[in-house]
């Protein structure tokens, strides 16, 4: 009777902690609905198909470098002539200056205004006027800046015609994008090209996620299922560090900015390393709440936001594509079968057959 009541408390606690774990997951997905937005791929970055590319300064100068940052999201310009330069806007207007002194933006013109959102705006303030006599703001010590162009970014735009047709090859969408920049009297080009690169296929990448959450499900059946989730809940959090790592090395955002989108991601680490620590101490109840919470943060942060990762071919990532999708797969999978077995209950400690038959010895009658 007494064993029954305990093993009935026990069943009892572990249907509380789970009834708590599961609201306490949904207050946390609506309370970090924003972190988990800007996650993407880490830190806010998105993949796309389309690949940005710098062809030429014409002429050369030496000293001026131009590269692309976050898989054609933004530009960077590096300027080590001694002489500051002139970025032009899109409507020609003064738009930055970039040289010993520093970075400066002009404040009044509109491309200061548009290049604050991915897609341009249909409209503009008042008061940003490309033939008004600058206001200069510095904005950076150092001889670079990096800025998001509309003309050198394709994303957010209607689809060409000609990838509609074929999507599955690749084609040059903007054989030539400018951008003209001043120095002194001199004029110089920066021109480059955009083409789309179609993605692969997600079905590999969707099997071995499918294989892993089987693996975990498989081994929670053995009598080794301790030390399985402790390897599967490690992993998972492992291969969710490094991809929000690679992100975070990709991504030219403020450490602040980078931080805040990450947030879940850190949560999530945390929560594993909770439901590993109670794993291994034996603490099972504790270890499925903890494993639960982890399992969905990991999930909502390191895989289902960043799903487009499978089938895109450029990817914002210090990682490199193959690296970024293996590390969305291994948290997909194991995360999806590390909830499953939580949801499902851990197994029960396996008692020896010796102690299984003794029974416990009866007291002493008493005189």
């Amino acid at each position: 009777m007494n064993a029954s009541r305990r093993g009935g408390g026990m069943g009892r606690r572990s249907l509380a902690r789970l009834g708590l774990a599961l609201p306490l997951a949904a207050v946390l997905l609506a309370t970090l609905a924003g972190p988990a937005a800007a996650h993407g791929v880490g830190v806010g970055l998105r993949p796309t198909n389309y690949r940005t590319t710098v062809t030429a300064v014409t002429p050369a100068l030496p000293g001026l470098s131009v590269r692309v940052l976050e898989a054609g999201d933004k530009l960077e310009l590096t300027n080590r002539t001694g002489q500051e330069v002139l970025v032009l806007g899109y409507n020609s207007e003064p738009y930055l200056r970039v040289g010993p002194a520093g970075v400066f933006r002009n404040e009044r013109s509109p491309s200061s205004y548009q290049n604050q959102f991915s897609t341009p705006p249909s409209s503009i303030p008042g008061g940003l006027d490309p033939s008004a006599p600058p206001q200069w703001r510095r904005i950076g010590a150092g001889p670079t800046t990096v800025w998001h162009d509309h003309r050198s970014h394709r994303e957010g735009l209607e689809t060409p015609p000609e990838v509609r047709q074929a999507p599955g090859r690749r084609h040059v969408v903007v054989p030539r994008w400018q951008i003209v920049v001043r120095q002194g009297s001199r004029t110089f080009i920066i021109s480059g090209s955009i083409t789309w690169v179609p993605g692969p296929s997600p079905w590999p990448w969707a099997l071995a996620a499918v294989l892993l959450c089987g693996g975990v499900l498989l081994a929670s059946r053995t009598r080794y299922w301790r030390w399985a989730l402790v390897a599967a809940t490690s992993a998972a959090v492992a291969a969710d560090v490094a991809h929000t790592g690679g992100s975070w090395i990709a991504s030219t955002a403020a450490a602040a900015v980078k931080s805040y989108g990450m947030t879940v991601s850190a949560i999530a680490w945390v929560v594993g390393v909770l439901a590993v620590v109670r794993l291994l101490r034996g603490q099972d109840e504790a270890a499925r709440t903890f494993l639960l919470l982890a399992a969905v943060l990991l999930l909502l942060a390191g895989a289902v936001l960043d799903l487009s990762a499978l089938t895109r071919s450029q990817l914002p990532s210090a990682l490199g594509p193959a690296a970024t999708r293996a590390s969305v797969t291994v948290v997909l999978g194991l995360g999806a079968g590390l909830a499953i077995v939580a949801l499902r209950g851990l197994p029960k400690p396996v008692r020896s057959r010796a102690g299984a038959g003794r029974q416990p010895p009866k007291p002493l009658p008493q005189r």
